[in-house]
């Protein structure tokens, strides 16, 4: 049986902090990127509810236009009638 020496483990004691320190620098990135990615979605939800009031003022536009235009129709069909009776 092979006995372990002091330096052999203190080799081991190094190799083991280094791939830690390792390990750790790569969970703070993952980290950091989780955080960057979290931020673009919160703006690409904000500019979707922009959008999705956008589209919605445009599909209701239409309808106030027609709206309007009904009521221009009426209302020329009303002064044409007044006219009419009054003797224009």
């Amino acid at each position: 049986m092979t006995e372990i020496t002091i330096i052999e483990i203190e080799h081991r004691l190094i190799q083991a902090e280094e791939n830690i320190k390792e390990l750790f620098a790569k969970y703070n990135g993952a980290d950091k990127n989780l955080v960057a990615v979290t931020t673009n979605l919160d703006n690409l939800l904000i500019l979707v509810k922009e959008l999705k009031s956008s589209v919605e003022a445009l599909k209701a536009r239409p309808s106030t236009i027609w709206d309007k235009f009904i009521f221009a129709l009426i209302g020329a069909a009303a002064s044409a009638v007044v006219t009419h009776f009054i003797g224009g």
